[in-house]
């Protein structure tokens, strides 16, 4: 096991050698604003078997930030091994689920226009998701697209949030009642609810305090006429957490994603659920 920080201030856990990397086993990186973070998974034993996570100073200008990745893509050991597999999860609000039976190929930039406007410049994608019957829309600014292009060829992209409702739609497959989940980012939250395996809700919301927090939930509850009182969180905030005392106070039970839904991790990885995403067994199978 090895663990420490290096230039760009990286925290690993698990193993981290070069030495100790089969070819065989797959790298999933997940791209936030402010973090930058990735995985090895080995199927072989079907567990995370190194986690590395990264910050970045999003006081930076877009060209200092590219230049940053650009050097740690160029001179990471990790990312440049010949993994079987890498993919490029990203983690960002600029994201719409969109139900099969509509869903439009051509549309792609309308739903995202539609729901978070027209200033936000980048590349469209699409992620289907046939359990949930839905296509996940998502958009990417162009300099990263260009960035990943150069620097990863043939590496495939996905948005974060299909992960998520994927790990929560499992969970709800095993329970009757519905099941009301929050993962939070440092800026923003993801708010998702389950009834018996079907998504009722979905969306995200900035943030600033806990009581930002308590009304975007307590809306969608009302909204969806849902009475359930216990919520499953995940992210970078825990069920203890004193951001989240208007949650405990108003909206009841809170309790941590259970860790037993997620891949098995390094013994010394201290938040799991903050890389439920990563973590998501779907990517063993």
């Amino acid at each position: 096991m090895v663990t420490g920080k290096n230039k760009f201030n990286t925290f690993r856990v698990g193993h981290t050698k070069k030495e100790e990397l089969h070819s065989t086993s797959t790298l999933l990186i997940e791209s936030e604003v402010d973090q930058l973070s990735y995985a090895i998974i080995d199927k072989g034993e079907s567990s995370c078997v190194g986690l590395c996570s990264i910050p970045i100073d999003v006081s930076n200008g877009r060209m200092e930030r590219r230049s940053l990745l650009k050097e740690l893509f160029q001179n990471d050991e990790i990312l440049n091994f010949p993994f079987s597999k890498r993919a490029i999860l990203m983690a960002n609000r600029e994201c719409v689920f969109i139900p099969e039976e509509v869903f439009d190929p051509e549309k792609l930039d309308f739903y995202i226009h539609s729901s978070f406007g027209e200033n936000f410049v980048g590349k469209c994608f699409s992620n289907k998701i046939p359990e949930l019957k839905n296509h996940l829309v998502f958009k990417v600014p162009d300099w990263l697209v260009s960035l990943y292009n150069e620097t990863m060829s043939g590496v495939s992209l996905s948005h974060a949030s299909a992960f998520l409702v994927e790990s929560i739609f499992r969970l709800s497959k095993q329970q009757s009642k519905a099941i009301i989940h929050a993962h939070f980012k440092r800026s923003f939250f993801e708010f998702v609810i389950f009834k018996e395996g079907k998504m009722l809700f979905y969306n995200s919301f900035s943030y600033q305090t806990s009581e930002d927090i308590a009304y975007f939930i307590m809306y969608a509850l009302k909204q969806w006429d849902i009475e359930e009182n216990e919520i499953s969180i995940s992210g970078i905030l825990n069920a203890e957490s004193e951001e989240l005392f208007w949650l405990r106070k108003y909206l009841g039970t809170m309790k941590n994603f259970p860790l037993d839904q997620l891949l098995p991790f390094p013994p010394a990885l201290e938040s799991p659920t903050a890389f439920i995403n990563l973590l998501n067994p779907s990517h063993c199978e």
